[in-house]
Formats: structure tokens, C-alpha cells, sequence
């Protein structure tokens, strides 16, 4: 007994035997453990430092050759356009005149950068800083044309250029990549051939093979010299045409834009520096859509194959004032940092970077405002009425409220079709009695404080597409359940919930991003509004990539977005019933045959006043089909810190970045 007394003992005895030696060894080891996870981490930030470093040297390197060449050849050479400084004066040519009848033209003496010099000339301009945002959801990729939010639209802006752009107070096209247009309507004289052929017996058919039947329209742009992409790899003809093929190969996933640039006949290359459009079929936004096409630079996305394209999230590169820190190898999640190009061609912006984070919560989204992490903000309206009677919010922040033409509407998505099987919102009844159980007028009192117009269709009260007799679903429980019953829906059971006939429970989910606090409240508002009916709405909040992906699948039973607008919308990509093909933007699977016969006519009809009546007729039968359930045209409501200046409203609405500066003393480091 005691020498097992004594083995306990002596076990006690071992397992205290911890002196200061071996508090010394411990500590020593943990910080040589401390010291190499430093070190890993260092060296990690210096390995991505000199990949920078090789690829600023590689780029220079690029840059000396092409003056040697030019010297070479005898061309002067002009100095790199630096982002802190004053572009050079921009290159311009004479007008193209039109040969022609009906032919017209666009010179480069309209200056697209004639804003941002003003701002320059302002006494308190200073360039340099760092302009930091926040984007509300989650980015999934920025690659080009397989991205499909706005989030990523606004980025691509910064770095991809178009032809020719709008000026924000005259709405007037103006020069951009091209230096002139020339814009040649054979409109009249394709009507004038057609109707000869049906006069001699000509089938359609015939008709549209005919080739003494002139194109509708063509368009010709001449490229400004010097242009280059932010690699320093110059920009020619060669990259429009290829931007408009890579777009309309089928491999590549981009239905959306190759449904509007299908009206495009063909895009030809003429000399280097210029281009054709030809639209065989007369298109109301012709010119529109071949001026704003973005330029793809062949050199970089031509070494992709369809598929790696469509599975990059990353890939960005082109000619604009700014470009992506690294153009290849960004991922989802991380910072989105866009530096300023020292190559631009032509007048760059005031900030030597533009970053986003991704705060997805609307409460840490403030918090990150307050703070002075972030120098704007997009305030819900219940923020926003809170917001303006802070002193102190209002002694470091302007604060802009407004309705943009390019605002966009909320809306219910029914989907009509899913695996194969309509659904239960395929019954016209059943989505106008949805519509007709939503309160509207208290959720746009109650949620967005007034700050909310409703919508009767995907047209803006402001706009001449909108039509004037129509007015919104009024609120009406009565209607709708009177409507669902002709539908075969009713409380069977006596368990206050509908159903069909053949006993199927009317519930579904509906499907919204995450982390938006009005929208969570207005779906719990919808799910009572419904209840009233005996029908189960199941909220179903998601990451917005996760949603992203429901949509292309169609996976999904309802769901409540956003579409943003344009001056004038063609409505082809999301109602035409060619669209609601796998990943098309016609989602819902809406088809309607009188419709698509109006978008189509309207469409090639050039006549403004001819036009807008055919989107006024289309705007009635998207009404009393209620695809959706038209919810609001939001007002816009952003602060912006006070220590960005040269921050404006203009008729598209808030004015370019590029415009913005930070005076001396007011800049956040560049870091």
C-alpha cells in the first residue's frame, strides 16, 4: 500500500515539476513560432509586392519598345498621360460627311472630358487620394458579359470604354474611342426596294435574301489615334470586332447581351482605325447600341477558351481611366481595388485608387459610415430620415435625394414554369390576385416613408413609354380571393390555408438578397398581406452569387429584385418570350405572343412619337398580365462625405467619379 501510495505520490510530485527552465523553453518556443508565422506573412506580402514590381517592369518594358519603334519610324512620341496631371490635348479629326441621304455625323470637337477639366480648374483641386466605397451584396464576378449585377456593371465602368458616351446634363452623344461617326438611314429606301419585290410577287422569304435590298441603317465609327488598353497594348479596329464575335459566340455565356446585339447584322473592320455596323432591320436605339458596346482587348481575352471564360470570375482589362490592381486573378469576397491607369489616352480621374469592400449587413454598412470607412452611403429611407437630424452626420456629409431615369423598379417575379411543369402563378388569375392583395400604398408609406413612386409596369412615370391611363392595382382582398377561387383555389381543409383541387397547398417561397433590413421588412409585410388569403409565403433570404445562380437555373418560385433603366427601355431581354431560354433574363418563363409582336415592331420603328405608342400598348398588356407584381421606382437617397468635392446631380442623376476630387488635406492615403 505504500509503495503505491508513494508511485501516486511520486506522480504528483513529476507532473509539478514545471521550474523556471521550462517557463524560459516555452516562452522561447513560442516566440520562434511568433517570428516564422511573421515571417511567412511577410514574405507573402513581399512576394505579392514584387510580383507588382515585375509586372510595373514588364508593362514599362512594353512602353520602351513602343517609343523605340515609333522613333524608329520617325513618329514623334508624346509623354505618358499621368493620372495626377494634365492630359495632353485630345487628338481630333475632321468630320466625316455624309455621302449619303440621310446620313449623319459626330466630330471629335464635342470634348467627353470637358467636366472633368472643370473640375481640375477648380481653385481647391488637388489630385491623389483614395475614394472608398461599399457595395451592399456580395460580388460574384467581374468578369465581363458572364457577370450579371449592377454591382459589377459599375466597376466595368472605370475600366471598359465605349465609342461614343452621353454628356449627363444634355444627354447628347459625344465622341469617346471614336473621333467621328457617320450614320447612314437607308430606311426609306429598303421600304421603297421591299415594296417593288411584293409588288413583282416576292415571298418574305425571298425578300430577306434579296440582295438588291440596301441595310436599314450602318454606322461608321473612326477611331481616335493613339488609343491603348491600361497593359499598353494598342486599341484598333481589331478589338471592337473582336469584342462583338467573342460576345456572339454561343459558347460564351452571354444571353443577355447577345439579345441585343443580335440586331447587329455584321460589324466589319474598314482600316485600322475604323469600323462598320451594318442593322439589316431598322432598331429605334441603333446608334445606342453600337456606341456603348464595351471594348474587349483582344490580346487578353482571346487566349481563353469559351469555357474558361465562363468559369473566370476575375478577368478584367481594358482602355478606361482606371483599371483592376490585378486584371486576372481577383476572387469573390476580396477587396475590388481599381488604381488609376498611367496609360489613359485621355483626361483620367482625380483619385489615385477607387476600392469596395463588401459589408452585406445594413447595420454595419452605417456603422462603416459613421465611422469614416467608407465616404458614401445609399441610406434606406428610414436611415435617411434619421440621418438628416444628426448634427453630426450633417457636419461631415452632404446628403442628395432623388429620382434617377436610370433608377430602376422593384418588382415580384412569378416563375410560371419550373422542371418542366407549370407552376401554380401560370394562372393570369392567380398573379393579379397576389397584386391585388398587396397593400402598395402602406408598404411605400410604411417602408420607404413616401420616398417611392408606385410602378404599374417597367416604365417610369417620367418617361414618354410610360402609359398615362394606367393606374396601379388598387388593394382589394375581396377581388383577389374571388379570383382564386375561379382558379380552383380554396380552404378545403378549414385550416385557413387554400388549396387547389387536386389538394396542393398554395405555399411557395419567396426568394430576396439577404442583409437588407427594408427588405426583410417589406416580406414580412407581403407573407401577412397573403396570409389574409389563406396563402403561405415562406421567406427565403440568400447570398446574392447564391441567388445569382437560382435565377440562371431558375430555381426558384418567386422572387422580389430590381431592374435598373435606362432614357428609353427595351424591354426584349426580359419579356420576350425568346428569352426565356436557360440563363436568358425572362427567368419567370412569361410568354405571350401579342407582346412579343409589339417589342418586335417597336423595336424597328425609328419614329419617336410611332414608338412610344407601341410601348405604351406593350406597358397595358404587362399590366394585365402582371408577369411581375410591379412594386416601386425608388428615389435615390446618398451622403457623401464632405471631404470629396465637385459631387453634383445632373439629369442622369449623381455625376461620375471621375469628376470627384479631395482637396489637400482632406485625402485618405492611397494605402
Amino acid at each position: 500500500m505504500a509503495r503505491g501510495s508513494l508511485s501516486f505520490n511520486d506522480g504528483l510530485t513529476m507532473e509539478n515539476r514545471f521550474g523556471v527552465k521550462d517557463l524560459i523553453t516555452m516562452v522561447l518556443l513560442l516566440v520562434l513560432i511568433v517570428s516564422v508565422w511573421l515571417a511567412i506573412k511577410a514574405w507573402d506580402r513581399q512576394w505579392e509586392q514584387l510580383r507588382a514590381i515585375g509586372a510595373r517592369m514588364e508593362d514599362q518594358g512594353r512602353d520602351l519598345r513602343e517609343i523605340q519603334k515609333q522613333l524608329a519610324s520617325g513618329v514623334a512620341v508624346a509623354a505618358p498621360n499621368s493620372a495626377n496631371g494634365n492630359a495632353s490635348t485630345l487628338p481630333t479629326t475632321g468630320a466625316t460627311t455624309g455621302a449619303t441621304t440621310g446620313a449623319t455625323t459626330g466630330a471629335a470637337t464635342d470634348d467627353p472630358f470637358a467636366r472633368i477639366r472643370a473640375a481640375r480648374a477648380m481653385p481647391n483641386f488637388a489630385a491623389g487620394g483614395l475614394l472608398l466605397d461599399a457595395f451592399g451584396n456580395s460580388v460574384g464576378k467581374l468578369t465581363p458579359m458572364v457577370s450579371t449585377d449592377a454591382y459589377a456593371s459599375n466597376v466595368q465602368g472605370y475600366v471598359l470604354e465605349s465609342l461614343a458616351t452621353r454628356d449627363p446634363m444634355t444627354l447628347k452623344w459625344v465622341p469617346l474611342l471614336a473621333s467621328t461617326w457617320e450614320t447612314i438611314d437607308r430606311v426609306a429606301e429598303q421600304e421603297t426596294a421591299i415594296a417593288k419585290l411584293k409588288s413583282a410577287g416576292k415571298t418574305d422569304e425571298q425578300i430577306a435574301t434579296d440582295p438588291s435590298v440596301p441595310p436599314a441603317i450602318e454606322i461608321i465609327f473612326t477611331l481616335r489615334p493613339g488609343l491603348k488598353f491600361s497593359d499598353g497594348e494598342p486599341l484598333t479596329a481589331d478589338d471592337v470586332v473582336f469584342t462583338y464575335q467573342w460576345t456572339m459566340n454561343e459558347k460564351v455565356n452571354a444571353p443577355r447581351d447577345r439579345s441585343y446585339l443580335s440586331r447587329i447584322t455584321r460589324l466589319e473592320k474598314i482600316a485600322d482605325n475604323q469600323v462598320k455596323f451594318t442593322f439589316k432591320e431598322p432598331y429605334f436605339s441603333a446608334f445606342e447600341l453600337a456606341g456603348t458596346l464595351g471594348i474587349l482587348p483582344k490580346h487578353f481575352y482571346g487566349k481563353y477558351t469559351p469555357e474558361q471564360f465562363n468559369e473566370s470570375v476575375g478577368l478584367l482589362l481594358g482602355s478606361g481611366p482606371y483599371r483592376l490592381e490585378d486584371p486576372t486573378n481577383w476572387k469573390p469576397g476580396t477587396l475590388i481595388k481599381l488604381v488609376s491607369n498611367d496609360r489613359y489616352w485621355g483626361q483620367g480621374g482625380a483619385f489615385d485608387s477607387m476600392v469596395w469592400r463588401e459589408i452585406t449587413n445594413d447595420a454595419a454598412h452605417l456603422a462603416a459610415f459613421r465611422n469614416g470607412d467608407v465616404d458614401v452611403y445609399p441610406a434606406t429611407p428610414e436611415q435617411y430620415a434619421q440621418m438628416i437630424r444628426e448634427p453630426a452626420i450633417l457636419d461631415r456629409a452632404y446628403h442628395y435625394e432623388f429620382d434617377s431615369p436610370q433608377g430602376g423598379y422593384s418588382f415580384i417575379a412569378w416563375n410560371q414554369m419550373k422542371d418542366g411543369k407549370p407552376t401554380i402563378f401560370a394562372d393570369v388569375r392567380v398573379r393579379r390576385a397576389l397584386t391585388l392583395l398587396l397593400d402598395r400604398e402602406r408598404i411605400r408609406q410604411q417602408v420607404f416613408l413616401g420616398k417611392a413612386t408606385q410602378a404599374t409596369g417597367p416604365y417610369s412615370p417620367l418617361s414618354k413609354q410610360c402609359n398615362p391611363d394606367i393606374k396601379p392595382w388598387p388593394h382589394d382582398v375581396d377581388a383577389a380571393i374571388k379570383l382564386l377561387k375561379e382558379a380552383g383555389f380554396e380552404d378545403r381543409s378549414g385550416k385557413g390555408v387554400i388549396e387547389s383541387r387536386a389538394g396542393e397547398k398554395f405555399e411557395f417561397k419567396l426568394t430576396y438578397g439577404s442583409g437588407n433590413a427594408a427588405t426583410e421588412k417589406m416580406v414580412l409585410m407581403m407573407k401577412d398581406a397573403f396570409m389574409k388569403a389563406g396563402i403561405v409565403l415562406k421567406p427565403d433570404p440568400l447570398d446574392w452569387a447564391v441567388l445569382v445562380e437560382r435565377l440562371n437555373k431558375k430555381d426558384f418560385q418567386a422572387v422580389t429584385l430590381g431592374w435598373t433603366a435606362g432614357l428609353e427601355n427595351d424591354i426584349f431581354q426580359i419579356f420576350h418570350s425568346s428569352q426565356a431560354m436557360a440563363e436568358g433574363d425572362n427567368f419567370v418563363n412569361y410568354k405571350s405572343a401579342p407582346l412579343d409582336a409589339i417589342i418586335e415592331q417597336a423595336r424597328r420603328t425609328v419614329d419617336e412619337g410611332k414608338r412610344m405608342k407601341l410601348w405604351r400598348q406593350a406597358h397595358r398588356i404587362l399590366y394585365e398580365d402582371q408577369p411581375y407584381t410591379f412594386l416601386f421606382f425608388r428615389k435615390s437617397l446618398i451622403f457623401v462625405d464632405k471631404r470629396i468635392a465637385n459631387v453634383q446631380l445632373t439629369r442622369m442623376g449623381i455625376n461620375g467619379r471621375e469628376e470627384w476630387f479631395s482637396p489637400k488635406g482632406q485625402q485618405r492615403p492611397a494605402n
